[in-house]
């Protein structure tokens, strides 16, 4: 998006942009998330070695 904002896109093609599905349902409420709202929050944890593992978990941003 902030590509498109330096090319010039205009308002409605920005809004078009946010407004689409993002293809992610929120871990919280369980709807569908558009581009606008998703927040990804990564998370690490130890599995049964040590090693770090890392998850992502999809929120609407008034969910988290």
């Amino acid at each position: 998006m902030a590509q498109a904002a330096k090319m010039g896109a205009d308002v409605a093609t920005r809004e078009a942009r946010r407004s689409r599905n993002s293809g992610h349902l929120c871990a919280k409420c369980g709807r569908e998330i558009t581009v606008g709202e998703l927040l990804m929050v990564e998370q690490m944890a130890l599995d049964e070695r040590g090693r770090a593992r890392r998850t992502r978990t999809p929120y609407h941003r008034g969910c988290y």
